[in-house]
Parts: C-alpha cells; structure tokens; sequence
C-alpha cells in the first residue's frame, strides 16, 4: 500500500522541532539513511542505483549523514550530480552536512540546496519527532562540535519524552575502516547521548557498512545501556577497506553501494542494509532502553 506523508513543519523562528506523521498500512514509520553520495559531474551509476533504493523503500524520511556533494559542496555540484538522483526526494529528506559539504565557506552549497530544511540559522543541527521516536540531527561537518551545539543537544534530549531515541551525524565514533577510524573528536557528543539514553546512531565519512553492538562511551559492549552504531558511508561515492575490526564491531561491509532501512517500532526497531542490487546484506531488530 502506498504511503502517504503529512509534513508539518514549524516556523523558521520557532524551536527548529519537526513532526513527521506517516500513515502506513502498519502504522510504524520508515527511514533510510546513507551518506558520502554524490560525485561532481555527471551522476554516477551507483548513486542513481543508491538513489532508486530510497524512492522503492517509499520512506516516511530520508537521512543523509553527510559529505552530499563531492569534492568540494559547490552548489553547482549538488544541482548537475546530487539533485536529479537524490534530490528527487528532497521534500521528505533530513540532511546533515559533512567535511566535504564545508570545503566551501561556511558550507553554502549544502544550505543553500537545502534551503530551510538544513536549518542553517541554527547552525545546522535540529531535531524532529517520528512516530514514537526523536530524532537529533547533529552537524559534525567542520569535523568538530562545539559547546554551544552539545548545550543545545543536551536541552533538547532533556525535552524529549519519546520511547527511543536516534541522533545521527558525518564523522564516527567508532570505526575499523583505514582511511579515517574511530573519531576521538566526537566522544564527548557519545558520552553525552549515552547519559540521555540515546538508542541508535547512524554516521557516514567511511565509505563502507559497519554495525556495530552497543557500545558504552568507552568501546565496550553494553547490551543493557549501550548505543548501537551503524556506519553508512555507501551511498555512491567509492568505498573505503576496513582493517581489524575493533571492540563491538558486529558486521562489515565493503565494496557495496546501499542504503539502511530502518522500521521505527513504538519500542524497538528493525534494520536492513540493502545493496544497491537489491539485495539484503544485513538485518536485524532490537529494542529500545525504555
């Protein structure tokens, strides 16, 4: 059945909140989140394949988790590459700029293509409800975060009443990809969502798949109380090789272009990596700490 979408969307000088309804035969909403996307210049294969994975998921919304637009975000790029693949879903897409998106000042071809959905007056992180879940889109794409975005990440999460919880942004905490791995920068945002009680995380920068078992701010698996980490760099630009994996590291993938699907349950949710053939490469469901 085909599913149809209701956005509601605040005014730009309200609290950057969104509400996002999908009336599905089943009731539970649907994303899909890639990112490391688009090359400059013609649209590649792989990201027009990565492109019709999204559109033939019909999701509630679609996740980008940064560097859209290769090599540099120009605006130029992101309208002859990203936008006649991925741009065809622009209106249900909730993006977040990556290291690539900034090689401009400021990274204004990321918010310029994006316009209000970007929310670049909040300086590009924001946050939305879907379904029985809250959803943190959080701007790592200088490659570091700021005091001011970790206070209103932790005020925003302290609002939240939802039954689970999922922030996602460009660079990884955790990675046994080569070309970047683990980022340290960004373990003061993990310790911060671990003590909100943050049930997933979904990152790009390596351009491989890599699901990760909850982990606790220290690497460590923590079933009870950890953050699942999916890494999702896949959605058309190259792929990067993975060296030993580390602590938690459940499944890796590499050489294959895709998108996760996600089934955001009232308390938990169910996951499928799908190859840019279609095939599933991944999948799996849990629950959410609440």
């Amino acid at each position: 059945m085909r599913r149809f979408l209701v956005l509601l969307a605040l005014a730009a000088s309200t609290y950057p909140l969104q509400v996002l309804h999908s009336a599905t035969a089943g009731g539970d909403p649907v994303i899909t989140a890639a990112g490391d996307i688009a090359q400059a210049g013609e649209p590649s294969a792989q990201q027009r394949q990565t492109a019709r994975l999204v559109l033939s998921s019909d999701p509630t919304a679609a996740l980008t988790l940064g560097d859209n637009q290769y090599s540099d975000g120009e605006l130029a790029d992101f309208m002859a590459s990203y936008d006649p693949t991925w741009g065809r879903f622009k209106s249900i897409t909730r993006p977040v700029p990556g290291n690539h998106d900034y090689h401009t000042a400021a990274a204004d071809g990321y918010f310029d293509y994006f316009g209000p959905r970007a929310h670049r007056s909040n300086g590009g992180y924001y946050s939305f409800e879907l379904g029985a879940w809250h959803l943190v889109a959080v701007n790592s794409g200088p490659g570091s975060i700021s005091d001011e975005q970790l206070a209103w990440i932790r005020r925003d999460l302290r609002r939240s009443d939802a039954t689970c919880e999922l922030a996602y942004w460009h660079h990884p905490r955790w990675s046994s990809g080569t070309a970047h791995g683990s980022d340290e920068d960004m373990a003061d945002l993990w310790r911060l969502l671990f003590r909100q009680g943050v049930d997933v995380v979904l990152n790009g920068h390596e351009h491989n798949y890599e699901r990760f078992a909850p982990l606790s701010p220290s690497g460590h698996p923590a079933p009870r109380t950890g953050i699942r980490e999916f890494v999702v760099g896949t959605g058309g630009a190259g792929s990067y090789p993975f060296g030993d994996p580390i602590a938690g590291s459940q499944r890796r993938i590499t050489d294959v272009f895709g998108v996760l699907q996600m089934t955001l349950h009232n308390h938990g949710y169910a996951w499928s990596f799908v190859g840019a053939n279609g095939t599933v490469r991944d999948h799996g469901r849990h629950g959410c700490h609440s």
